[in-house]
Protein backbone atom coordinates (compact mmCIF):
# COMPACT_ATOMS: atom_id res chain seq x y z
CA UNK A 1 0.00 0.00 0.00
CA UNK A 2 2.85 2.47 0.71
CA UNK A 3 5.17 1.40 -2.38
CA UNK A 4 1.75 2.08 -4.13
CA UNK A 5 1.04 5.59 -2.75
CA UNK A 6 5.06 6.82 -2.81
CA UNK A 7 4.56 5.92 -6.94
CA UNK A 8 1.05 7.88 -7.27
CA UNK A 9 2.71 10.67 -5.62
CA UNK A 10 5.46 10.40 -8.26
CA UNK A 11 3.09 10.24 -11.04
CA UNK A 12 1.32 13.61 -10.05
CA UNK A 13 4.67 15.22 -9.63
CA UNK A 14 5.97 14.03 -12.59
CA UNK A 15 2.64 15.50 -14.26
CA UNK A 16 2.75 18.79 -12.57
CA UNK A 17 6.10 19.19 -13.88
CA UNK A 18 5.30 18.19 -18.05
CA UNK A 19 2.07 20.73 -17.43
CA UNK A 20 4.15 22.96 -16.20
CA UNK A 21 6.90 23.26 -19.08
CA UNK A 22 4.18 22.71 -21.89
CA UNK A 23 3.91 26.59 -23.62
CA UNK A 24 0.45 26.76 -23.02
CA UNK A 25 0.26 25.66 -19.02
CA UNK A 26 3.08 28.56 -18.65
CA UNK A 27 2.61 31.11 -21.29
CA UNK A 28 0.27 34.12 -22.13
CA UNK A 29 -1.71 33.23 -24.98
CA UNK A 30 -0.15 34.29 -28.11
CA UNK A 31 3.28 34.80 -26.25
CA UNK A 32 4.18 31.40 -26.84
CA UNK A 33 6.21 32.05 -30.43
CA UNK A 34 7.47 35.51 -29.46
CA UNK A 35 11.15 36.63 -30.96
CA UNK A 36 13.41 39.26 -28.98
CA UNK A 37 14.19 42.21 -30.50
CA UNK A 38 17.39 43.23 -28.66
CA UNK A 39 21.25 44.63 -28.34
CA UNK A 40 21.91 41.30 -27.22
CA UNK A 41 20.29 39.18 -30.09
CA UNK A 42 21.91 41.42 -32.81
CA UNK A 43 24.93 42.70 -31.45
CA UNK A 44 27.14 45.23 -33.44
CA UNK A 45 29.36 42.10 -34.34
CA UNK A 46 26.69 39.91 -35.73
CA UNK A 47 26.73 38.58 -38.74
CA UNK A 48 24.85 36.78 -41.02
CA UNK A 49 26.62 33.15 -40.26
CA UNK A 50 25.41 33.84 -36.69
CA UNK A 51 21.88 34.20 -38.02
CA UNK A 52 22.11 31.19 -39.93
CA UNK A 53 23.14 29.55 -36.52
CA UNK A 54 20.62 30.95 -34.51
CA UNK A 55 17.49 30.74 -36.93
CA UNK A 56 18.24 28.62 -39.05
CA UNK A 57 19.67 29.00 -42.48
CA UNK A 58 16.53 28.60 -44.18
CA UNK A 59 15.27 31.49 -42.93
CA UNK A 60 18.24 33.88 -43.57
CA UNK A 61 18.07 35.20 -47.40
CA UNK A 62 20.43 37.79 -49.29
CA UNK A 63 17.70 40.60 -50.52
CA UNK A 64 17.23 43.99 -51.17
CA UNK A 65 16.37 46.29 -48.29
CA UNK A 66 15.35 50.35 -47.83
CA UNK A 67 18.88 52.07 -47.84
CA UNK A 68 20.55 54.88 -50.10
CA UNK A 69 20.57 58.30 -51.03
CA UNK A 70 16.68 59.03 -51.06
CA UNK A 71 13.54 57.75 -50.73
CA UNK A 72 12.60 54.45 -52.35
CA UNK A 73 15.82 53.58 -52.67
CA UNK A 74 17.24 49.68 -51.95
CA UNK A 75 20.44 48.24 -51.31
CA UNK A 76 21.73 44.55 -50.46
CA UNK A 77 21.06 43.31 -47.09
CA UNK A 78 19.63 40.41 -45.40
CA UNK A 79 16.30 39.59 -44.46
CA UNK A 80 15.10 37.23 -41.72
CA UNK A 81 11.89 35.18 -42.39
CA UNK A 82 10.98 36.76 -45.80
CA UNK A 83 8.14 34.78 -46.55
CA UNK A 84 6.70 35.12 -42.80
CA UNK A 85 4.67 38.78 -42.67
CA UNK A 86 4.88 38.68 -38.76
CA UNK A 87 8.24 37.82 -38.15
CA UNK A 88 10.38 39.41 -41.52
CA UNK A 89 12.91 41.52 -40.32
CA UNK A 90 15.38 43.41 -42.15
CA UNK A 91 19.01 44.24 -41.88
CA UNK A 92 21.92 46.27 -43.65
CA UNK A 93 25.33 45.32 -43.34
CA UNK A 94 28.02 47.91 -42.43
CA UNK A 95 30.33 45.39 -44.20
CA UNK A 96 28.06 44.41 -47.24
CA UNK A 97 30.50 42.35 -48.75
CA UNK A 98 30.84 39.87 -46.02
CA UNK A 99 27.65 40.64 -43.99
CA UNK A 100 28.98 41.21 -40.96
CA UNK A 101 28.35 44.42 -38.81
CA UNK A 102 24.93 45.57 -38.69
CA UNK A 103 24.04 49.63 -39.58
CA UNK A 104 20.86 48.91 -38.87
CA UNK A 105 18.17 46.30 -38.04
CA UNK A 106 14.44 46.80 -38.55
CA UNK A 107 11.05 45.50 -38.36
CA UNK A 108 8.53 47.95 -39.99
CA UNK A 109 4.49 47.40 -40.00
CA UNK A 110 1.10 47.08 -37.81
CA UNK A 111 1.70 43.31 -36.47
CA UNK A 112 4.81 41.30 -35.87
CA UNK A 113 6.36 38.32 -33.56
CA UNK A 114 9.00 40.66 -32.56
CA UNK A 115 9.45 42.27 -29.25
CA UNK A 116 11.67 44.24 -27.07
CA UNK A 117 13.17 43.37 -23.67
CA UNK A 118 10.54 45.57 -22.40
CA UNK A 119 7.69 44.34 -24.51
CA UNK A 120 6.94 46.56 -26.62
CA UNK A 121 6.13 45.53 -30.03
CA UNK A 122 4.33 47.08 -33.25
CA UNK A 123 1.07 48.26 -32.53
CA UNK A 124 2.32 49.08 -28.73
CA UNK A 125 0.74 52.37 -27.92
CA UNK A 126 2.25 55.77 -26.86
CA UNK A 127 0.21 55.58 -23.56
CA UNK A 128 1.74 52.22 -22.76
CA UNK A 129 5.04 53.21 -23.59
CA UNK A 130 4.74 55.71 -21.35
CA UNK A 131 3.84 53.62 -18.52
CA UNK A 132 7.00 50.91 -19.48
CA UNK A 133 9.13 54.10 -19.62
CA UNK A 134 7.36 55.60 -16.33
CA UNK A 135 7.86 59.12 -17.59
CA UNK A 136 7.22 61.15 -20.59
CA UNK A 137 9.51 61.05 -23.38
CA UNK A 138 10.92 63.26 -26.05
CA UNK A 139 10.16 62.17 -29.63
CA UNK A 140 9.86 63.91 -33.41
CA UNK A 141 7.01 65.51 -34.87
CA UNK A 142 4.97 64.20 -37.90
CA UNK A 143 4.87 65.00 -41.74
CA UNK A 144 8.13 63.70 -42.25
CA UNK A 145 10.11 60.79 -43.84
CA UNK A 146 11.13 59.85 -40.10
CA UNK A 147 7.98 61.08 -38.59
CA UNK A 148 7.67 59.64 -34.62
CA UNK A 149 11.05 59.04 -33.73
CA UNK A 150 11.69 58.48 -30.13
CA UNK A 151 14.46 60.84 -29.18
CA UNK A 152 15.14 60.14 -25.87
CA UNK A 153 14.27 58.25 -23.11
CA UNK A 154 14.40 61.59 -20.63
CA UNK A 155 16.12 59.38 -18.33
CA UNK A 156 13.49 56.76 -18.04
CA UNK A 157 13.70 53.22 -17.62
CA UNK A 158 13.47 51.86 -21.58
CA UNK A 159 17.16 53.55 -21.48
CA UNK A 160 17.79 50.14 -19.75
CA UNK A 161 17.51 47.97 -23.15
CA UNK A 162 20.19 50.08 -24.82
CA UNK A 163 23.95 49.10 -24.31
CA UNK A 164 27.11 50.75 -24.72
CA UNK A 165 26.93 50.50 -28.41
CA UNK A 166 23.63 49.72 -29.58
CA UNK A 167 20.46 51.56 -29.00
CA UNK A 168 16.46 50.13 -29.06
CA UNK A 169 14.27 52.81 -31.14
CA UNK A 170 10.96 52.92 -32.19
CA UNK A 171 8.53 55.19 -34.38
CA UNK A 172 5.52 55.72 -33.58
CA UNK A 173 2.38 57.12 -35.86
CA UNK A 174 -1.35 57.57 -36.18
CA UNK A 175 -3.46 55.50 -38.21
CA UNK A 176 -3.04 57.12 -41.65
CA UNK A 177 -6.32 55.17 -42.95
CA UNK A 178 -8.31 56.79 -40.79
CA UNK A 179 -7.32 60.35 -40.23
CA UNK A 180 -10.71 62.84 -39.70
CA UNK A 181 -10.85 66.47 -39.66
CA UNK A 182 -9.94 66.43 -36.04
CA UNK A 183 -7.11 64.42 -36.65
CA UNK A 184 -5.58 66.10 -39.07
CA UNK A 185 -5.69 69.26 -36.87
CA UNK A 186 -4.12 67.25 -33.89
CA UNK A 187 -1.40 66.29 -36.56
CA UNK A 188 -0.77 69.78 -37.26
CA UNK A 189 -0.42 70.78 -34.25
CA UNK A 190 3.13 68.50 -33.92
CA UNK A 191 4.51 70.12 -37.13
CA UNK A 192 7.61 72.19 -37.06
CA UNK A 193 9.58 71.89 -33.93
CA UNK A 194 12.68 69.37 -33.72
CA UNK A 195 10.95 67.33 -30.61
CA UNK A 196 7.83 67.24 -28.89
CA UNK A 197 6.57 65.52 -25.51
CA UNK A 198 5.17 62.65 -25.30
CA UNK A 199 2.89 64.01 -22.79
CA UNK A 200 1.88 67.10 -25.65
CA UNK A 201 -1.72 67.25 -25.39
CA UNK A 202 -1.88 66.52 -29.33
CA UNK A 203 0.01 64.10 -28.92
CA UNK A 204 -1.96 62.44 -26.08
CA UNK A 205 -5.36 62.64 -28.19
CA UNK A 206 -3.85 61.06 -31.34
CA UNK A 207 -2.61 58.20 -29.63
CA UNK A 208 -0.17 56.76 -31.94
CA UNK A 209 1.17 53.37 -31.99
CA UNK A 210 4.38 51.86 -33.07
CA UNK A 211 4.88 51.15 -36.61
CA UNK A 212 8.83 50.34 -36.68
CA UNK A 213 11.25 49.27 -34.02
CA UNK A 214 14.87 49.66 -35.24
CA UNK A 215 18.26 48.81 -33.60
CA UNK A 216 21.14 51.46 -34.43
CA UNK A 217 24.64 51.31 -33.86
CA UNK A 218 27.33 53.30 -32.44
CA UNK A 219 30.27 55.11 -34.77
CA UNK A 220 32.86 56.68 -33.57
CA UNK A 221 32.41 59.27 -30.52
CA UNK A 222 33.16 62.29 -33.38
CA UNK A 223 31.24 61.11 -36.26
CA UNK A 224 27.88 60.46 -33.31
CA UNK A 225 28.02 63.97 -32.36
CA UNK A 226 28.31 65.27 -35.50
CA UNK A 227 25.69 63.30 -37.39
CA UNK A 228 23.45 64.68 -34.35
CA UNK A 229 24.04 68.46 -35.28
CA UNK A 230 23.57 67.61 -38.73
CA UNK A 231 20.07 66.50 -38.14
CA UNK A 232 18.80 68.27 -35.39
CA UNK A 233 19.60 71.30 -38.53
CA UNK A 234 18.17 69.57 -40.94
CA UNK A 235 14.83 69.23 -38.87
CA UNK A 236 14.73 72.57 -37.65
CA UNK A 237 15.42 74.19 -40.95
CA UNK A 238 13.18 72.10 -42.92
CA UNK A 239 10.39 72.35 -40.73
CA UNK A 240 9.97 69.26 -39.20
CA UNK A 241 10.24 67.62 -42.94
CA UNK A 242 13.69 65.97 -43.57
CA UNK A 243 14.59 64.44 -46.96
CA UNK A 244 17.17 62.09 -48.23
CA UNK A 245 19.41 59.96 -46.58
CA UNK A 246 17.70 60.63 -42.99
CA UNK A 247 14.50 58.51 -44.26
CA UNK A 248 16.38 55.53 -42.78
CA UNK A 249 16.62 54.23 -39.43
CA UNK A 250 20.31 55.79 -39.21
CA UNK A 251 18.71 59.33 -38.11
CA UNK A 252 20.15 59.64 -34.42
Amino acid sequence: METNTIRSHLCLAIGVLILGAHPSASTPRGQENALRFSCEVFSATTNAATLSARFGAANVKTAQVPWGGAEGDLSEGTVLFDTTADARLEIYWRDTTNKRNPEWVSVRGKKTRWRTPAGITLGTTLRRIEQVNGRPFRLVGFGSDVSGTVMNWSGGRLESQNTANCRVRMRVGPNWDKVTVQTSERINQLKGAPEYSSGHPAMQALSPVVYELFLQYARTPANTSCRRQVDALLIRSSGGKIQGRLNTPRLS
